[in-house]
């Protein structure tokens, strides 16, 4: 009887132990970056995809690819075998980084919900993916396009010549942004009065993109009327070449994808035509609040995209201290 007793009892003790074991068990989330030093986007992001797993009392473990797409796949692979709950993967490479998410669903046979952030893949319906989150960029660039063609009409002119400093190859930003740019201004009947001269890769980075617009000063000069830039970061290599090259603010027109503080305050300035806002910390929120959704198991769209709009001269005093507040975080 007294045998039967201890039993029950330590049968009961394991229950309870059990059970706290299991109430006490954190979600872990995988979080693979492309880049993540010097980016004056992906800090605050990063800042803010802590700031959100903290709060949920989440584990979180992030890697940083450094811009090199087979660190990235190693990474991802390295991320899976720690047993993860939840797999987010902002893309380097659009294309490239479709072969590891397809492995990693096999491998874990379908269970680890995986979902693109920031990037989309390419193709970027994957059955390997729960969906994605973030900006729609394909749409950013329709809006560019229709800004730039609605100020030029305006301004009666009949034909528009520019170049066009793009995001890194195969960076699905740099495509969508491109494309979507082309296709508005066609739908908008201006395929023929946009004359690109020439399109050059800045990289997202000021530095590549000054010394590309200093070699258009020289190759084309003032038959330049805009250039089209695909983020902040090459915007504001362009104006420090256009400054350089003693140009006054609407000289030569230009504009940014991001809303950073000082693309803001170029706006104010008349450097800037206009920058788009695409919050990191908005980001990545949306990110991580459609990943909490599946973990839960609610239906989420498989895309889901966040609010990017336009901040011009008529808004930018608005958008300063809201954009100073995401960008400045430390």
């Amino acid at each position: 009887m007294k045998a039967g007793r201890i039993l029950i009892i330590v049968c009961l003790a394991l229950a309870v132990v059990a059970v706290t074991a299991g109430a006490q068990k954190k979600v872990t989330i995988g979080i693979s970056m492309p880049f993540v030093e010097d980016s004056p986007y992906f800090f605050p992001y990063t800042q803010a995809v802590k700031k959100e797993a903290a709060a949920r009392g989440w584990d979180l473990i992030m890697t940083d690819a450094k811009t090199d797409l087979n660190t990235q796949v190693n990474q991802i692979e390295d991320l899976v075998s720690k047993g993860l709950d939840g797999l987010m993967v902002v893309p380097l490479d659009a294309a490239g980084i479709v072969p590891v998410i397809n492995k990693m669903y096999a491998q874990t046979k379908g269970k680890l919900p995986i979902i693109t952030s920031n990037v989309m893949t390419d193709p970027p319906q994957l059955k390997s993916l729960r969906g994605f989150a973030g900006p729609n960029s394909y749409l950013e660039g329709k809006a560019m396009g229709e800004y730039y063609v609605n100020y030029f009409k305006k301004k009666g002119l009949t034909k528009v010549y520019y170049c066009e400093a793009t995001g890194t190859a195969g960076y699905s930003a740099a495509i969508d942004r491109k494309r979507g740019f082309e296709d508005r201004v066609r739908e908008l009947g201006w395929a023929d009065k946009f004359v690109l001269m020439e399109l050059q890769p800045g990289n997202w980075n000021a530095d590549t993109a000054q010394k590309i617009t200093e070699n258009w000063l020289t190759t084309y000069g003032d038959k330049i009327q805009f250039i089209y830039s695909h983020n902040d970061g090459m915007a504001l290599g362009i104006v420090k070449a256009l400054q350089d090259a003693g140009k006054n603010p609407g000289d030569i027109l230009t504009n940014g994808c991001d809303g950073q503080i000082e693309a803001v305050q170029l706006v104010q300035q008349g450097w800037l035509l206009f920058t788009v806002f695409q919050s990191p910390a908005t980001d990545a929120k949306t990110a991580m609040d459609t990943m909490a959704k599946i973990l839960k198991g609610q239906k989420v769209d498989y895309l889901t995209y966040m609010d990017t709009p336009i901040i011009d001269k008529s808004s930018a005093d608005k958008y300063l201290p809201i954009v100073t507040e995401i960008w400045g975080m430390k």
